[in-house]
């Protein structure tokens, strides 16, 4: 399974999962309040879901990020070593 189409997989399967779940509560016999109820704890878990899912990506791109820029950082620290010692070396020549 390819990890980079995880994001775009969730987003649907959520609201999916959602949909199917406000379905079920709307066709199941229940009084109106307790359906009501029913139906804003599930809306709720959704929600928390999403922000859990999000939060967790969030993570993730910084993580992503933070590598890239040691990965700069650690080029440019290789050109700066490459650029004085070819300095060194011209002013012995």
């Amino acid at each position: 399974m390819k990890r980079s189409g995880m994001p775009g997989t969730i987003l649907p399967f959520a609201v999916g999962l959602g949909v199917g779940a406000a379905v079920a509560l709307l066709f199941a016999p229940k009084a109106g309040e307790q359906l009501r109820n029913d139906i804003s704890e599930g809306v709720n878990d959704g929600v928390n879901q999403i922000r859990s899912t999000g939060k967790e990506l969030r993570r993730r791109v910084q993580r992503l990020a933070d590598t890239a820029q040691d990965q700069v950082n650690r080029v440019q620290d290789a050109i700066e070593a490459g650029e004085n010692a070819y300095g060194q070396a011209a002013k012995k020549a």
